[in-house]
């Protein structure tokens, strides 16, 4: 009965400390918006998570520091990408966070959020260089001539690698 009222008290105290730590932010930085919100629940359920081994709201307290960082962020990246990307570039990056967090404590989690968060960080950085780059109508015209050849190579190496796996097996 003391551990669990000890656990009860160690969480108490986390929680005391984001939140103290969170209105020092505040004062110093000027935080605004949904952001400082979302980072401190955030920063809160990753503490929780780590007081229990990384089992618990992991994935909840990724999502929740990629959309804070992303509405963080949004003012500043706002020149290369619009505010939406952004948002998508945090969101891939707390699911990428977690994936990272569970690769180190050596637990497979299935699904996974890595492909989830590198599929929001490709459409990001895609967007931002879509955006920020010029490319040339030459080279334009011969990727749009050449990708389903390399749609076909593709699938050849999948094919062969399919039987190549079941030979060996």
């Amino acid at each position: 009965m003391t551990e669990v009222r000890d656990r009860r008290g160690v969480n108490l105290g986390v929680i005391f400390v984001c939140v103290g730590l969170y209105l020092i932010l505040k004062r110093s930085f000027h935080f605004h918006g949904p952001a400082p919100v979302l980072l401190l629940i955030g920063t809160v359920l990753l503490f929780v998570s780590a007081l229990r081994s990384f089992r618990g709201p992991l994935v909840a307290a990724g999502v929740l520091l990629g959309l804070g960082a992303g509405y963080l962020l949004r003012d500043p990246l706002e020149p290369w990408m619009p505010g939406w990307a952004t948002l998508l570039l945090g969101l891939g990056s707390g699911l990428l966070l977690v994936g990272l967090l569970d690769r180190s404590a050596g637990r497979e989690r299935r699904p996974t959020p890595v492909v989830p968060g590198v599929i929001l960080v490709a459409i990001a950085v895609v967007t931002a260089l879509a955006g920020n780059l010029r490319v040339p109508p030459a080279l334009y015209d011969a990727l749009w001539r050449f990708w389903p050849f390399a749609l076909v190579a593709a699938g050849i190496l999948l094919v062969v690698s399919a039987f190549r796996g079941r030979r060996a097996g």
